[in-house]
């Protein structure tokens, strides 16, 4: 009797293809068809099994795989919605320390749209703290990564308090992040960010300049730079949540001995 040659054992020992993946795929290959499309909603997952003949669990898992490639969102209270045909590549951001900022602006490009200085009205004044009168530069534009210069990441509004305003290196597309230009400028320092995640649905001309279909799902993070007491830019973004995850890690000291 022949002994068994190594393809023989690879062939015994390779694992068959878990029932999600191949639903997955099948599930792909009807969005790339159209059914459902860009912007509509996947049946409900009952609707799913019973078509199918496959568990919950398992629709769950294909449905979470097409979530992580970027094909579909989910939404409490509205569904699970086609926002590509395709899976597209995604951002996704560490944060440790205030460092990893300046790694994230150098990684990614600002084209910048809108250079003013402004006085705020009510709602932007109460977002900047700001006192009325108070004069701000504001700086818009939209976030693209390296790898896919043409797909927008982020749509970005920064605000940088009168007395720190003059940059003389603002460009029409920005590599370094704002408080990096103000730190070299003024021969300052941050001593300290605030940030805040907001979650929400992107509308409008928002998902226009984004490129997504009108209520996908959102994140917007606001961040506050501050030098001592001194509040002097204020920065929010918004993410389409199918191209960007937000990573943070966190080291626990133990009490004690």
């Amino acid at each position: 009797m022949p002994e068994p040659t190594d393809a023989s054992h690879a062939d015994a020992l390779a694992p068959s293809t878990p029932r999600h993946l191949d639903l997955a795929r099948s599930l792909m290959q009807e969005i790339r068809n159209g059914h459902p499309p860009v912007g509509g909603l996947l049946p409900p997952e009952l609707e799913l099994c019973e078509r199918l003949g496959m568990s919950r669990y398992a629709v769950r898992q294909a449905v979470q795989k097409l979530c992580s490639l970027g094909m579909l969102t989910r939404q409490a209270g509205v569904g699970t919605r086609v926002v590509s045909a395709t899976p597209v590549s995604r951002y996704v951001q560490s944060m440790d320390d205030l460092g990893d900022l300046a790694r994230y602006a150098q990684g990614t490009r600002l084209a910048v749209s809108t250079r003013a200085r402004i006085t705020p009205g009510d709602d932007l004044s109460e977002l900047l703290r700001s006192a009325p009168g108070e004069k701000w530069l504001h700086i818009a534009g939209v976030r693209h990564g390296r790898e896919r210069k043409d797909e927008p990441i982020a749509l970005v509004d920064m605000y940088v308090a009168a007395p720190y305003s003059k940059l003389p290196k603002l460009a029409e597309e920005l590599t370094v992040p704002i408080y990096t230009l103000i730190e070299e400028q003024f021969g300052v320092k941050v001593t300290r960010v605030e940030q805040e995640i907001q979650g929400l649905t992107i509308d409008g001309d928002n998902a226009e300049a984004l490129r997504v279909p009108a209520g996908s799902a959102g994140l917007r993070i606001v961040r506050s730079y501050y030098v001592g007491p001194t509040l002097v830019e204020v920065t929010t973004g918004i993410h389409p949540a199918s191209r960007f995850s937000y990573r943070m890690s966190f080291q626990l000291a133990r009490a004690g001995g």
